[in-house]
């Protein structure tokens, strides 16, 4: 079994996972062909195991690949799949289902133990009351804003987090000609997804002088930022998580709408504010969000994974089928001609013309 890369000489780390395969955090194989890679975390090349460590580990992969292991990016010839810590690039169409988002329903549960922790609630406390000093001295910050009676332990994780503001630029509003200058987090309740002209997604926010509840009437935050915007505001409204129970009906608006992409359109559509939504639209909308901008660069990786596949897969062509000893007798099986004895031909005919 290989210790270091062929290329660099770096050793490959224990993965703890695979017997017959003990090292290596980075695998691709093919099943078909029977070819097994060890990927190096320092130059990213390649090293082909021989042919002899292949068949255990083939077979322990691929089982691992089908029971637990959860696809993150795939093309037409590549799959990338997720065991904790392993990343399998697996050369084929494996015919699993895609199902990406568990991940951010994992990161909603840890929110929720987060804000419900006792830590949490003796941070906000304590801030409460430095915020109280700040007060009667005067120094507080006028930015804060935090309800003291109702959720003080969500207001003062969210301000510890993200600050006040979501956005800084300037945009203007068609009716009016005001002018928006900052979208504050506590007002970005009222906002709602839209696309633009070009089909590309936008922010609405209304407009406090025309009038708040008309969807015509608001300022327009476009451009490469419009998705980060939502996505902190979406991070900043559902830091409290989620439940087991809400993270099952957002996954299943998604899949109703038939893709994270889809939903996003479909949510557009409706000109719903974020507060209109509701929690499970909310969730629903930051798990789309999220897993279409991974699925952005998984694909970029993917695909450099595939030039890289098709370079390797020519020199491990050659490898098996012309160095190793199997190959060479398989080659020369190829060349020996199939000799008939003349007694059986008529036979053979025969079979042939029933």
């Amino acid at each position: 079994m290989a210790q270091r890369c062929l290329f660099c000489r770096k050793s490959f780390p224990a993965n703890g996972r695979f017997e017959h395969l003990p090292r290596g955090r980075r695998i691709a194989y093919d099943p078909e062909r029977g070819r097994l890679w060890l990927i190096c975390g320092r130059c990213f090349r390649w090293s082909l195991l021989p042919v002899e460590d292949r068949d255990a580990a083939l077979y322990e992969l691929e089982r691992a690949a089908r029971d637990e292991a959860t696809p993150v990016a795939r093309t037409a010839h590549i799959r990338l799949l997720r065991l904790k810590r392993i990343l399998l690039v697996r050369v084929g169409d494996a015919g699993l289902h895609e199902r990406a988002w568990w991940r951010y329903g994992r990161e909603l549960r840890s929110r929720k133990a987060s804000f419900e922790s006792r830590g949490s609630r003796v941070t906000a406390y304590t801030f409460g009351a430095l915020n109280f000093v700040g007060d009667v001295l005067g120094l507080s910050d006028r930015d804060v804003s935090i309800d003291w009676q109702d959720a003080p332990v969500a207001d003062v994780l969210r301000w510890r987090r993200f600050g006040w503001a979501a956005w800084h630029g300037r945009a203007t509003c068609a009716y009016c000609n005001s002018t928006l200058r900052a979208l504050r987090y506590d007002l970005s309740w009222w906002c709602y997804p839209l696309l633009n002209r070009d089909g590309e997604l936008a922010v609405g926010v209304p407009c406090p002088r025309c009038d708040p509840w008309t969807p015509e009437h608001i300022y327009h935050i476009e451009g490469p930022g419009a998705e980060g915007v939502l996505r902190r505001v979406l991070a900043y409204q559902n830091i409290t998580g989620a439940s087991e129970r809400l993270i099952r009906d957002a996954t299943r608006a998604i899949e109703t709408s038939g893709s994270p992409g889809e939903f996003t359109v479909d949510a557009t559509r409706q000109r719903q504010t974020l507060w209109r939504m509701g929690q499970t639209g909310t969730v629903a909308l930051e798990i789309a969000l999220s897993e279409t901008l991974e699925r952005r660069l998984l694909d970029l990786e993917v695909r450099a994974i595939e030039f890289m596949w098709r370079q390797e897969e020519e020199l491990a062509h050659i490898s098996d089928e012309e160095l190793t000893p199997r190959g060479v007798l398989r080659k020369h099986l190829r060349r020996i001609p199939v000799r008939i004895s003349p007694r059986r031909t008529p036979r053979i005919l025969a079979d042939r013309e029933d």
